[in-house]
């Protein structure tokens, strides 16, 4: 009897410490708002929000972390906030010495469902908005920061939050950072040439979101330690760096997500109008399949590479709509996946546009069910554009739960909902510090979704606008595509490793 409790307290152990083990839900990258009033014609607030939706809705109870930068000028009150009302906390912020902000926020025990986070300052700053966010679970529901700090360094090619030392080991450490010479409208290829996670402890961090155009990333880790260290990462070219880091306390909460197909990683990748043809991004996956929805005014995608070696496949033709509305969707299926994968795009011309990547588990290995693209032209102002009525079917899987992604551009106005297919998701991001008529450098005003099936009966697609009252919504074009989940039951989690038995 003694030597069966020993057994069991030994084979328990480690289970219990793997349970409470801060985890990735989701992380989405949003995209540098660029200059105030970027578009044409001056922004729409005098108090503007940044709204950056998540990939998914989120897991009752898990925490949402949450990192901006900003300019600061005339040094306005910042408010975080979401769609669900969960309280915000800040942890740690610091304003360099050209006057920008840099800040981190959390959100415990949050409530199911939370899908946009709001940034809204209190008046006018110069612009230049940059939202990045995850949400974890086994992150304790209160009381859970620990210690954090924050640091506006030199140039370098290393990017230090400066020194923490946590109370508690198992701590979740992410770290924020974000260049401040943003490269807007230039004709620069990035601020950055690459992002590489920190190596202290070794193989601990991995990076979580990036943005080499404008020089932004996240790296997370769980340290199962109290001594003090130096959160730091690299960047493949030396910037001035701000970064902030937050330490928060692990504990049993939340729970896993309960779909094993879903979005992982969201990239908004901006182009600018002087982005080169061919250009280069970052981007860590952790998925099986990789989808990159894209939409521009001047030119379309020619071909995507990527290291680790990838087949990227092009949906189906480019959807375009005279000469200032282009629209595709590429994808890979059975993805080979990387924490630091690079992808080069080529394009038909020089010119701005917007990509959005993402990144998806738990599907097929041979995903794509179908294809559909849609133009038209609406000469008059409307609030809502139907661009696909029934014009796509999923087939595949009987009762759904099969992934649609799409994406929607016009002349003008700006996309701010989806209200159709049943429970889609927005998956723009819009900042109303800029113009309601683009392109801006916040997602250039244009449509971007994903929706999971409950059927196969055919879909359609509809987006709601704001507009200048001036103009109308003019040449629009879309494209969708649905995709199918793996065939195997839901996927189970990993078995707990490090299991010892003691046989007397």
């Amino acid at each position: 009897m003694k030597h069966t409790r020993l057994f069991l307290l030994v084979f328990l152990f480690p289970v219990l410490a793997a349970g409470q083990t801060p985890t990735l839900v989701q992380h989405v990258s949003c995209p540098n708002s660029g200059p105030l009033g970027d578009g044409i014609g001056g922004p729409q607030s005098s108090t503007p929000t940044y709204k950056c939706p998540l990939p998914e809705l989120t897991q009752s109870g898990s925490a949402l972390l949450l990192g901006f930068f900003a300019n600061n000028s005339g040094g306005p009150t910042w408010t975080v906030s979401d769609d669900k009302g969960n309280t915000w906390t800040k942890a740690t912020s610091t304003v360099d010495g050209s006057g920008n902000i840099v800040a981190v926020y959390y959100a415990l025990n949050v409530a199911a469902g939370t899908h946009v986070l709001s940034v809204k300052s209190s008046a006018q700053t110069n612009g230049f908005v940059a939202v990045s966010a995850s949400e974890y679970y086994n992150v304790a529901t209160s009381s859970a920061l620990d210690t954090s700090n924050c640091n506006a360094g030199p140039s370098s090619t290393t990017i230090s939050a400066g020194s923490i030392t946590p109370s508690t080991s198992g701590d979740l450490l992410w770290q924020w950072a974000a260049q401040p010479n943003i490269p807007a409208n230039s004709t620069n290829v990035g601020a950055v040439t690459s992002f590489s996670a920190g190596t202290i402890p070794a193989s601990s961090w991995l990076l979580n979101g990036t943005d080499i155009f404008d020089g932004d990333a996240v790296q997370a880790a769980v340290y199962n330690s109290t001594a003090a260290i130096t959160p730091q990462f690299t960047s493949g070219t030396a910037q001035p760096f701000d970064s902030c880091v937050m330490a928060l306390k692990a504990a049993s909460a939340g729970n896993p997500p309960t779909n094993s197909f879903r979005i992982v990683h969201m990239l908004h990748q901006a182009l600018h109008p002087g982005a080169p043809q061919t250009f280069p991004l970052q981007f860590p996956t952790s998925g099986n399949l990789l989808i990159a929805s894209f939409m521009a005014g001047s030119n379309q995608i020619t071909g995507i590479s990527s290291t680790p070696s990838n087949t990227w496949t092009a949906t189906g033709s480019p959807t375009i709509q005279g000469s200032d509305v282009f629209s595709q969707i590429y994808y890979v299926a059975n993805a080979s996946k990387a924490n630091s994968m690079t992808i080069s795009v080529s394009r038909s011309a020089t010119g701005d546009a917007t990509i959005i990547f993402y990144d998806v588990t738990g599907a097929a290995l041979s995903p794509l069910v179908n294809n559909q693209g849609e133009v038209g032209s609406q000469p008059t102002i409307v609030g809502s554009i139907t661009t696909c009525s029934a014009c796509i079917t999923p087939t595949t899987v009987t009762g759904g739960n099969e992934l649609i992604v799409g994406n929607t551009g016009q002349s003008w106005g700006t996309v701010v909902a989806v209200s159709g297919p049943s429970g889609a998701l927005l998956d723009t991001a819009t900042f109303d510090g800029n113009s309601v008529n683009g392109p801006e450098d916040v997602d250039q005003n244009n449509g971007w979704f994903h929706a999971y099936t409950t059927s196969t009966s055919p879909v359609s697609v509809t987006f709601t606008y704001n507009t200048d009252g001036t103009h109308a919504q003019g040449d629009w074009a879309n494209t969708q595509a649905v995709f199918k989940p793996s065939s195997s039951v839901t996927q189970q989690p990993s078995p707990p490793t490090l299991l010892k038995a003691i046989v007397n």
